[in-house]
């Protein structure tokens, strides 16, 4: 009998214990709003190496580590991150935004760059709840270790189901001004109509236009700088109602070198 009286209650206590975790968990808040600016990170800077994205130095982006060590990769030249939607990043009136390579980077002796090298910053103004897109742009130096950067404000449409919405983002530090010309066959059959059109122009070198409503279809699309007459095209683009398409110029459209892409 002695024996059963001290065990009891050492298992309502166990017990009780075990039932008082739970109503923690079940009584978790998630209902309060998120608060801080959404943005999204595209490495668009020729030359540049792999690099992480950081607001007031807390890491927003990073690539999938099999071993727990941060990727010595992160956001190649040419990439964005995260490839759907936007990150969460503190907002304020005076937000650092970088972009840095990895800790884990192997050291390149030939060229001096390695870990933790801070490739591109940028002090900027977000708000609360808006939507924004940091660009490294220009060239990568790899004796300065720099490159130039870039911060445009998204102001998204609304949604609508009848057209698809569009715009145009110009990190080219080579071009004057920039336009984005689009084609389209209208119906079907060898005599159909082909209509063209140059629905945005003088986009300058880190500007992007306003987004605007386009017909949703089939297209071929033609970046054209004012200066030079270069042209680089981008075939068989198909525009969905209800989307919104930000295309941006990336490589060297003047020199090709690297090769132009939209």
């Amino acid at each position: 009998m002695k024996i059963n009286i001290f065990k009891l209650p050492l298992y309502l206590i166990a017990l009780s214990a075990l039932f008082s975790s739970c109503e923690k968990t079940a009584v978790k808040d998630i209902s309060t709003p998120f608060s801080g600016a959404q943005i999204k990170f595209y490495n668009f800077a020729v030359n540049s190496p792999g690099v992480n994205f950081y607001a007031n130095n807390i890491k927003l982006t990073g690539l999938l580590s099999a071993t727990g060590a941060e990727s010595a990769t992160g956001t190649l030249f040419g990439g964005l991150s995260p490839a759907r939607g936007y990150v969460l990043a503190p907002a304020g009136a005076a937000v650092v935004f970088k972009s840095q390579t990895s800790s884990t980077m192997a050291v390149a002796a030939a060229t001096g760059q390695g870990p933790n090298i801070e490739t591109a910053t940028l002090t900027a103004s977000v708000e609360d709840g808006k939507s924004y897109t940091f660009y490294t742009s220009g060239v990568y130096d790899y004796t300065t270790k720099k490159s130039d950067a870039f911060i445009i404000e998204d102001k998204l449409p609304v949604s609508d189901t009848s057209q698809s919405y569009i715009r145009l983002v110009n990190p080219g530090h080579t071009t004057s001004t920039i336009s984005l010309e689009l084609t389209n066959v209208v119906g079907s059959g060898s005599t159909t109509p082909i209509v063209v059109t140059t629905p945005i122009t003088g986009i300058a070198y880190k500007a992007a236009s306003q987004f605007i409503a386009v017909k949703s279809g089939a297209y071929t699309l033609r970046v054209i700088d004012a200066a030079s007459g270069k042209v680089v095209t981008r075939a068989s683009t198909g525009l969905v109602k209800d989307r919104i398409y930000t295309f941006t110029l990336r490589g060297n459209l003047v020199s090709g070198t690297p090769a132009a892409f939209i």
